[in-house]
């Protein structure tokens, strides 16, 4: 019965972390200098590894036959087109926090779901490294 109940906040996990910051920086390229590869080399690696997190939740409700849905990027997000990296990055940080937040508060949840605690606990530990990587990167 646990996993039944975990599974409403599984897809909304889904749909934060596919519909995240960081997931639409990796859709519209922003601007960034030639010598910023490295970032962009990172930020493109994050979002990678982001979307394997969201396989890994999909993989988990599919398992359960629940129907998942994916949802739409923020509205608000449409007035990012054409920033550079620089002037997104604090903005992708404060994202990336609030989705560890709540990635954090969902382990802590379904610590009576085992399934869903084990994929939870690696997705949390993925967001939080990319979250620090993220904070590290130098513009």
């Amino acid at each position: 019965m646990a996993r039944i109940q975990h599974n409403t906040k599984l897809n909304q996990l889904v749909v934060d972390l596919g519909r995240s910051l960081l997931q639409f920086v990796g859709e519209v390229s922003p601007w960034s200098p030639n010598n910023a590869s490295a970032a962009r080399d990172a930020v493109a690696r994050l979002v990678v590894s982001q979307r394997h997190n969201v396989e890994q939740l999909t993989g988990l409700l599919i398992e359960r036959r629940c129907r998942v849905e994916f949802g739409v990027y923020p509205a608000a997000f449409t007035d990012l087109h054409f920033l550079s990296l620089k002037s997104l990055l604090p903005r992708i940080i404060a994202s990336q926090d609030a989705l560890v937040a709540e990635l954090d508060e969902a382990a802590h949840t379904c610590v009576d779901d085992p399934e869903a605690a084990a994929a939870l606990g690696n997705v949390l530990a993925a967001q939080r490294a990319g979250t620090e990587e993220l904070r590290l990167l130098k513009l």
